[in-house]
């Protein structure tokens, strides 16, 4: 993991699960009634990172790597590795599994913070999620699919504007005569634009009425046991659908969760360990990551010789063959992640591997490589001279690999992070806005209350002493966009306890005086949902 940004709180135990940079969610939580039975105890917080993550991608993309080149070579027909290359499709599995974690964990650990403030409603920042959504896929996608229509035209096979909409909209996946144009990888980006749209509305479902921390842990694991139950009826009732507006199923959000959903179990119980600062016990032994990859290991050997999946990359689904490859494609998945979500990120050998500076960079433009290498694969095939299932895999990988790389950390650093670095400060202008119109409402209210009034007559009512204003204490700071159960911010604001304190000339009564309470609130920095734990975001 890079250093930029990087401060280390105080914990002597391990310091990387409690580092916090500039792109780390922190979501401040107290401990709930002890907390306030001891009021100079220091709130608990949720700084956890995830510095193997970044690894995990670079796995991913080299996966998705290997079977697009292994496909074009000897290796994958003619070899008795073929089984094992084929299915490094698995790689896709692995992508939905992280977004799922990275994505649903903020707004876990958002619940669970408002969980331990007495419990009310959670309002996700939709808006703001969206946008950053937005500029981490969608610059770089339409960038490489214009340079690719342009450099290997006769392989794209875009050839209308219907064509151009469907693969530019990320719906070239939602019908089999439309799968076959544009960037062929690209149909699991239909997929992950269904789920970005979906991460909100489940979290805003599980957010209406925040309860108790447990009651709240028990909803958190039974919407996401749902989602995984949900996924897999549909996928089986889909299985033999090839005709009609059901014939594109494979690209079906719902279809996916099964996947999804095992990234977000993680990122419920990641978070439920966040808020007590701790670690499973189990994650803490030597050796443990080790043990977790090698069931992946198990699971990527069943999934490549014991559930009849072809070399072919394109065969006809059954129920057996395809719920077999999902269900052990998710758990491979699973037991890779589960080094990198807990346990001390610095010891064991697992976790040091995924945190190292060579897999840190290449996860980092893990996107890139997704998005480039087909067309690297293309342009060296047509260029070289090398025909299809005679090269050998070696010198093909190591060429298309370079290229890949290459053309990945340009995009990178000319594309990606500037956009991302936008995306931030477009989401938060996005928020502020949204809080500043209570404000400048309360405003108005207050001026218009303040003006001059007409001299009274000597008979009138002499007017009643007014009550004290105070600014909130910062024990009165709220979750933005947090509500109690009366529908009011968590933690509103309350005067000294001894009645002290300026007095304002001005009489607030009515409905207007709950609005001054409750604006004049000082705003806290920005609760972030990145889909990454380190400096660069997104």
């Amino acid at each position: 993991m890079s250093g930029l940004g990087i401060r280390q709180l105080a914990r002597s135990d391990d310091p990387t699960t409690i580092a916090v940079d500039g792109g780390t969610t922190v979501i401040g939580a107290t401990t709930g009634p002890a907390a306030a039975a001891e009021p100079s105890a220091p709130p608990r917080r949720d700084t956890t990172i995830f510095p193997g993550f970044d690894g995990l991608r670079a796995i991913a993309a080299v996966l998705v790597l290997v079977v697009h080149t292994g496909f074009m070579t000897t290796l994958t027909l003619q070899t008795k590795f073929g089984p094992y290359v084929a299915r490094a499709e698995i790689g896709v599995a692995v992508f939905f599994l992280i977004s799922g974690f990275l994505l649903y964990r903020p707004f876990a650990a958002r619940h669970f913070a408002l969980a331990d403030r007495g419990g009310g409603e959670d309002i996700p920042d939709a808006g703001g999620f969206w946008i950053r959504r937005f500029m981490r896929i969608v610059p770089l996608y339409w960038l490489v699919f214009v340079i690719s229509l342009v450099v290997i035209t006769d392989k794209m096979i875009v050839a209308n504007v219907a064509g151009l909409a469907e693969c530019l909209l990320f719906l070239q996946g939602y019908q089999p005569s439309w799968a076959l144009q544009g960037l062929t990888q690209a149909w699991t980006l239909d997929v992950e634009v269904a789920f970005y749209l979906f991460v909100p509305l489940f979290a805003w479902l599980l957010g209406r009425r925040v309860r108790p921390p447990r009651i709240q842990l028990l909803r958190e694991l039974t919407g996401v046991a749902a989602l995984y139950l949900v996924g897999t009826l549909v996928h089986w009732r889909m299985i033999g659908h090839e005709h009609g507006w059901t014939a594109g199923w494979p690209a079906w959000l719902p279809v996916w969760w099964d996947l999804f959903s095992l990234g977000m179990f993680l990122a419920v119980v990641s978070a439920w360990y966040g808020r007590q600062g701790r670690h499973p016990r189990w994650s803490t032994l030597p050796g443990s990551g080790t043990v977790c990859w090698l069931l992946a290991a198990v699971c990527y050997w069943i999934a490549s010789n014991k559930i009849g999946l072809p070399l072919w990359p394109i065969y006809q689904a059954t129920v057996r063959i395809d719920l077999g490859k999902h269900l052990f494609y998710g758990l491979f998945g699973f037991f890779l992640l589960l080094p990198a979500v807990f346990g001390p990120q610095r010891r064991g050998v697992v976790r040091r591997f995924l945190a190292s500076r060579v897999m840190t960079f290449l996860g980092s433009i893990s996107y890139g490589i997704y998005l480039w290498h087909q067309t690297v694969i293309d342009v060296v095939m047509e260029r070289s001279g090398w025909k299809l299932w005679q090269v050998s895999f070696a010198p093909l990988f190591c060429v298309v690999f370079v290229g890949t790389v290459a053309l990945a950390s340009l995009t990178y650093y000319l594309v990606e992070r500037p956009c991302q670095n936008l995306a931030r400060g477009w989401a938060r202008q996005w928020k502020n806005r949204a809080r500043r119109r209570p404000l400048a409402e309360a405003a108005v209210q207050l001026g218009r209350l303040a003006r001059p009034r007409a001299a009274e007559p000597d008979h009138a009512v002499p007017a009643q002493p007014l009550a004290p204003v105070t600014a909130p204490g910062p024990a009165d700071v709220d979750l933005p966009g947090a509500r109690g159960p009366a529908g009011s911010p968590v933690g509103g604001p309350a005067g000294p306890a001894d009645g002290t304190g300026p007095r304002v000339a001005v009489e607030v009564t009515g409905p207007s005086a709950g609005l001054f309470d409750q604006t004049t609130v000082p705003v806290l920095a920005e609760v972030d949902t990145p889909d990454r734990m380190t400096r660069d975001g997104g």
